[in-house]
């Protein structure tokens, strides 16, 4: 076999073209150059004074509902009366119903009326992500 004849005789010099990659490269800088000064700032030192009284965080009160309907606050089973009460008595504004996606729709809607009545400000329902 003569593999001569396939080989190139001439010596000829390859030459990649870079336009591409130099106008691609010039597009990323200019992208993040744009992007850095719109991006705020992610921090600014400010020296809080202070004070004799401090702010204390008031956790929501958690109020679940189970499959059967049955209300628990703190593990404790309780009833629509006792919720009432014990809803009259805090100083929470904010509530977070666990209600199990099996309960009668009813059985939250009474609970937000209680919760309403009773000092209630903001009604939260709590979910779970979906993921398909």
């Amino acid at each position: 076999m003569d593999f001569k004849k396939y080989s190139s005789q001439d010596n000829q010099s390859i030459v990649i073209d870079m336009t591409a990659l130099l106008d691609i490269a010039f597009i990323i800088i200019l992208f993040l150059g744009i992007v850095s000064t719109i991006a705020p700032l992610s921090s600014i030192n400010v020296e809080l004074p202070k004070a004799s009284t401090e702010d204390k965080v008031v956790k929501p009160v958690k109020i679940i509902i189970d499959k059967d309907g049955n209300y628990y606050i703190n593990g404790k089973k309780v009833d629509e009366n006792q919720i009432a009460e014990f809803l009259k008595n805090s100083k929470q504004k904010t509530l977070i119903i666990l209600a199990d996606r099996k309960v009668i729709y009813d059985k939250v809607v009474r609970l937000m009326d209680i919760a309403k009545q009773n000092g209630i400000e903001e009604i939260n329902i709590a979910t779970r992500k979906f993921s398909p």
